[in-house]
């Protein structure tokens, strides 16, 4: 029964979103095919919904990420929009790197290679959660074909 966004619904997006990490990182695209990605609970603002992690990680990676996230949830914009357009928006302590991603009413972070492709990386996961949702909406199961109007009643 589809229920909105979930834990379950970005582990399987980010299974999707590994290999092309990898990928990017074997064409030298990016420099490894290493680094935490947080997901925002949009439904409860300022709550990690969900992370996850690829490769050999340091230990700040993880912090990165989810001071990249905060950044962009409470400013309402991707990271690297807040360092170019609104420095006005920062405030003390705030991780001023590039990684944080506001889409479609998600927040998501990423932190392990260069900024610019951290937020690449995030707006991957957010398509990959995009489309995940959409076809569990109109599946056979989903509430498009039962007629419920209410998820999860």
């Amino acid at each position: 029964m589809f229920v909105g966004l979930t834990p379950e619904i970005c582990a399987q997006a980010w299974e999707l979103v590994k290999p092309a990490i990898a990928t990017a990182a074997a064409r030298g695209v990016i420099r490894d095919a290493v680094g935490d990605l947080v997901v925002m609970d949009p439904a409860r603002p300022g709550t990690m919904l969900w992370s996850g992690s690829i490769g050999d990680t340091e230990d700040k990676t993880y912090g990165y990420a989810v001071a990249k996230a905060k950044v962009a949830e409470r400013a309402g914009l991707d990271t690297s929009r807040v360092r170019m357009d609104a420095p006005h928006l920062y405030t003390a302590g705030d991780i001023v790197y590039p990684g944080g991603v506001v889409r479609h009413g998600l927040v998501v972070a990423f932190s392990g290679v260069e900024g610019e492709a951290d937020e690449m990386i995030a707006e991957w996961f957010i398509a990959a959660v995009r489309g995940i949702a959409r076809l569990a909406f109109v599946s056979p199961h989903g509430p498009d074909a039962t007629g419920t109007r209410y998820l999860g009643a």
